[in-house]
């Protein structure tokens, strides 16, 4: 997948905040036909096991929450639940950015396996996991609320 002209970024990969969820939840409904509430969101910023990451920052023009990343690490798995950018901010390099923090922690807290599922339809999505070494390991039958089928992914990790 080529990024379209990267330049320097002026987002920061920092803990999701209460701060932030306005802009979360706006960047959800623009990324997503069924988003999640901000409220499920909320849930998210305190619950043990979470891992909910934000890119912030920006310059003048540019919104200040630029993607975010929500996961939950239990025993072996890393699991991420959502991950999403700025629609403005796509193929500059920024989901990378939030993916590649997610895998550290995924090793860092000694997960074995990084997981998610991707709609069949979004074959970008599908695309960039698959440059990280995801494969698709099962079909979850009308596993989206308008009957979508997805796709379950597996990172198994290195070394584990």
């Amino acid at each position: 997948m080529a990024l379209r002209n990267p330049i320097p970024s002026t987002y920061a990969v920092a803990p999701a905040r209460v701060e932030d969820l306005d802009e979360i939840a706006r960047i959800e409904r623009e990324s997503f036909l069924v988003p999640w509430k901000k409220e499920f969101f909320a849930a998210e910023l305190d619950e043990p096991y979470r891992y909910a990451r934000v890119l912030v920052g920006g310059r003048d023009s540019e919104p200040r929450v630029g993607g975010y990343l929500f996961a939950v690490s239990l025993y072996e798995e890393f699991h991420i639940n959502k991950i999403a950018t700025d629609p403005r901010l796509r193929n500059l390099g920024h989901g990378r950015r939030l993916l590649e923090d997610a895998l550290s922690r995924a090793r860092s807290v000694g997960a074995t396996a990084v997981t998610l599922e991707v709609r069949l339809s979004n074959l970008p999505a599908r695309e960039f996991y698959r440059s990280y070494g995801f494969r698709e390991a099962y079909r979850r039958k009308s596993y989206y609320q308008d009957g979508e089928d997805a796709y379950a992914m597996v990172l198994a990790l290195e070394g584990s």
